[in-house]
């Protein structure tokens, strides 16, 4: 597994900077291309999700080792919207200019911690929050380019991107 991308990635010489600056134009999708992947989900449907992000993903030109990352920071997030969202969620997939984003929303309570992931350390085990849930969102940030969290009233939202080149 390659734990490179996202918190302090430091894949252009050093200079983490050089890399976000093609974040912004992988936020958005491409207007006129069509979604990838749209669908309501369940713990039931986790491993055809998995199957059917990785197909999309690799036609989409994702490779490896990225293409597994990315999957598999999906499939946390995903995983995470069934047990601490409600018992389902809704996955949106689509191309960007620069890449992929996979929007994973989900109608349950919401995160007790605003910012889960605001630290490039890996989680104290030590944290009873962490030590019970595990640390699938620290772990998702830490495969993706991008990794947004936002909680409201209607439940949370992740984003993820992962840049194709």
């Amino acid at each position: 597994m390659i734990l490179n991308r996202g918190i302090g990635n430091d894949d252009n010489g050093g200079d983490p900077a050089l890399h976000r600056e093609h974040i912004d134009d992988a936020l958005a999708p491409v207007p006129g291309r069509p979604t990838l992947l749209e669908l309501p989900f369940t713990m039931s449907d986790l491993a055809r999700l998995r199957l059917q992000v990785t197909r999309r993903a690799e036609d989409a030109g994702l490779c490896e080792p990225r293409l597994s990352d990315f999957v598999l920071a999906v499939h946390e997030v995903a995983s995470n919207a069934v047990v601490h969202g409600g018992g389902k969620g809704r996955i949106h997939l689509a191309h960007t200019d620069a890449g992929l984003r996979c929007v994973i929303a989900d109608s349950g309570p919401g995160l007790t911690r605003p910012k889960p992931c605001e630290s490039a350390a890996l989680p104290d085990a030590d944290d009873a929050d962490e030590a019970e849930n595990g640390r699938g969102l620290w772990l998702a940030q830490a495969l993706t380019d991008h990794f947004d969290v936002a909680v409201c009233e209607a439940g949370t939202m992740v984003t993820l991107v992962a840049l194709l080149s």
